[in-house]
């Protein structure tokens, strides 16, 4: 998981997530396998990262 930045990892939730891109639009722009993927983006994996995001992402909500 080392080899993913914290933008990488940001940016993979925010276009999830926020944009509604598919797994394999994702799998495909970050070379990444389906099970690190769903890791991401499930919060398995940096789980500061995803509950931060998290956070961002109701604000961001909120103010639609």
């Amino acid at each position: 998981m080392a080899k993913f930045s914290d933008d990488d990892v940001y940016t993979m939730l925010y276009l999830y997530h926020l944009k509604g891109k598919s797994l394999e639009d994702l799998k495909c722009r970050f070379s990444i396998g389906q099970e690190a993927l769903q890791g991401f983006l499930g919060g398995w994996h940096r789980k500061e990262y995803y509950k931060s995001f998290k956070v961002v992402e109701k604000i961001l909500q909120d103010e639609k």
